[in-house]
């Protein structure tokens, strides 16, 4: 569907026939979900959502409330009061504003066409009721509860007051009470109760939207009928038509009923959308859910499929079973990689972006490739070489990849003639732009410039390139380069990422693991996930020193090399296979291994130095010798002492 320029947003929007509840109206600034509206399809744009009445305000329009100017829709860059109704104009919200004096309307007094009535008569009070603004109120009347449904009163929502009882009801109240009808059930008037009133066999939550019951309800005693205020308020359409997802018309069944939704294959038990004509029932979060999409867990498109058909597919998202005969996203690139509609429209896992109809973007290659041997990196002036005898040569420590500021060890890597810009070939291989589990938006690869950042995931600091997504998301090139699926030597299960839920790392029992295991109860953080597989520390070893995971065969007391402690064999190491050294993790990988010497650490006045000389100094803090390669360089009252 085509896009429209619109005077209320600076980027053209889409149509959308979905129930869309994220974040409410932007326009208006009102909470709640949304149908037929409107939202950006920019990405980065916070997937602004308008009503559709709020998008398509007109630039400029006349109002009998203020005669004299024409009033132009702005955006509210402070916090004001609307001229016509006295409600709350919040910061960042859409008003019509006069540019001769200060004279503001929401959007929905700008729609009115007549003067607020006070209200002579109403239902819920014998007098006149007056509309008030709950936000400029004093705090002893802002303290006070409706009347009606003994509930506080809300900033941004209309409000009446009684002046001669000192009273007041949310304007909801007033408009509902004592019953009102409503579009999903004819047959009878709803009654407004108090959740407090509410019948024990009543539902606790609403019918139509599942949100649980607050304060006040809308209920049916007769059918045993309850809806919350916002669908009362705001009724879901009887009918909807949405081809993406079917092509018939779909009617609302506002019961309990157990149901399989046929667009994501998951299980409802109220309030679906019917196809009389073909028995298809569908969510009504499910209507119209995009056709093509990118997600973090693919680095390719994935389209949306009403029917897998017959085979043994797995969500890449879940790893939970997909039923094939309902809908999912699958790539055509790749036809093995399926997820559910549910889990790839996650917010976490979805860019919020609709890509119908657009072209793909071509993929930027990190460097231009010279001959077989040699390449022209992004990140470097000068052309870099292959070296093919990388294998079982290992050079220097203080000699570190530009990239990952880890050691060559044995690996081919890539070298400068010019100068001593080194990286490894699989560093040299990292895209520009990629897709990582950690966020939903791209990440894009920035080269070192000399600033010492915190990886997000494994929490540690580090020189080199990076992966920066949005505005501050900030990813090592090593974490980055690892997928949602982690296979690690310490377990026999793969390991998978998770974003929300944290447990006690097995290795060190800090609660802020992210790679857990399925099957049971195993967990890692970042940090102890991502440790060097091999390292070199020729101080105590002059071979390869391999992480091993409490493996080790000790028959009598062995003493770790640098810090002479007694073994714990059950503890995580490193080891030399031909000569049996063994040394702490601590020992070998510190705060600052992954910081390349020279550069200054976000410490106040210190610098992260080499520690390879024959004479190393004592540590400020635990005045022994200092054990690690990098350590950090503080000068204290002129003096110059290390940690």
């Amino acid at each position: 569907m085509e896009r429209v320029k619109l005077p209320i947003h600076k980027h053209p929007l889409l149509p959308i026939t979905r129930f869309f509840s994220r974040r409410g109206c932007n326009g208006c600034g009102s909470y709640g979900y949304i149908y037929g509206g409107y939202r950006c399809n920019e990405l980065g744009c916070e997937t602004p959502a308008f009503h559709r009445e709020c998008a398509e305000s007109l630039q400029e329009i006349k109002h009998f409330s203020h005669p004299d100017h024409s009033l132009n829709l702005r955006l509210n860059d402070k916090a004001s009061t609307c001229n016509r109704c006295g409600i709350h104009l919040f910061k960042g919200s859409y008003i019509y504003i006069c540019s001769m004096c200060d004279f503001k309307l929401d959007l929905h007094c700008a729609k009115e066409d007549a003067p607020l009535p006070i209200l002579e008569n109403s239902n819920v009070h014998e007098h006149p009721l007056e509309l008030f603004d709950v936000w400029n109120s004093s705090k002893r009347v802002r303290r006070r509860k409706c009347k009606t449904c003994d509930s506080p009163l809300s900033y941004g929502k209309l409000c009446y007051v009684c002046y001669q009882c000192k009273i007041v009801f949310h304007a909801e109240c007033v408009e509902f009470f004592p019953e009102a009808n409503h579009t999903s059930h004819p047959q009878h008037p709803l009654k407004l109760l108090t959740f407090e009133a509410t019948p024990d066999y009543a539902d606790k939550k609403c019918l139509l939207c599942e949100e649980k019951f607050d304060h006040t309800l809308h209920h049916c005693d007769v059918c045993n009928f309850s809806i919350c205020r916002a669908c009362m308020k705001n009724p879901p359409p009887v009918c909807v038509e949405s081809l993406t997802t079917h092509e018939h018309q779909l009617h609302l069944v506002p019961r309990r009923i157990h149901f399989t939704c046929n667009a994501c294959g998951t299980l409802g038990e109220q309030s679906p959308y019917f196809c009389f004509q073909c028995n298809f029932m569908i969510h009504r979060q499910c209507i119209d859910l995009p056709r093509v999409i990118n997600i973090n867990r693919h680095d390719h498109r994935i389209s949306y499929t009403p029917r897998l058909g017959q085979g043994n597919w797995i969500c890449k998202v879940c790893r939970k079973k997909v039923d094939g005969f309902y809908g999912a996203y699958t790539c055509v690139k790749c036809p093995s990689f399926v997820v559910h509609s549910r889990c790839a429209t996650r917010e976490d896992v979805w860019d919020m972006i609709e890509l119908e109809g657009m072209p793909e973007e071509d993929e930027i290659a990190p460097f231009e490739v010279i001959d077989d041997n040699t390449i022209k990196h992004f990140s470097h002036d000068h052309n870099l070489q292959i070296n093919k005898d990388g294998h079982g040569r290992i050079l220097p420590e203080n000699i570190v990849c530009e990239a990952c500021v880890l050691q060559i060890l044995s690996e081919p890597f890539y070298s400068c003639k010019q100068c001593n810009f080194i990286l490894h070939e699989k560093c040299a291989n990292h895209p520009r732009k990629k897709r990582h589990v950690y966020n939903n938006m791209p990440f894009t690869l920035l080269t070192n410039d000399g600033e010492v950042y915190q990886c997000w995931l494994c929490l540690q600091e580090f020189t080199g390139f990076r992966y920066k997504s949005g505005l501050s998301i900030i990813l090592d090139v090593r974490c980055a380069a690892i997928s949602d699926t982690l296979e690690h030597g310490s377990h026999q299960h793969f390991l998978y990422y998770f974003s929300t839920t944290y447990k006690n790392c097995s290795r060190c029992g800090k609660k802020n693991s992210v790679f857990r295991c399925d099957e049971c109860d195993y967990s890692l953080e970042g940090k102890c996930a991502l440790l060097p597989e091999k390292v070199m520390n020729n101080r105590y070893d002059d071979h390869l020193l391999f992480l091993s995971f409490g493996d080790i065969n000790v028959d009598g007391e062995y003493w770790w090399e640098a810090c002479e402690t007694k073994v714990n064999s059950k503890e995580w190491f490193y080891t030399c296979k031909d000569c049996g050294t063994t040394l702490h993790i601590s020992c070998v990988v510190g705060d600052f291994s992954y910081i390349k010497p020279g550069s200054h650490s976000t410490f106040t006045n210190t610098k992260v130095v080499s520690n390879t000389s024959i004479c190393r100094p004592f540590c400020f803090v635990c005045n022994s010798r200092c054990k690690l390669t990098s350590i950090l360089k503080l000068s204290k009252d002129g003096v110059d002492v290390y940690i």
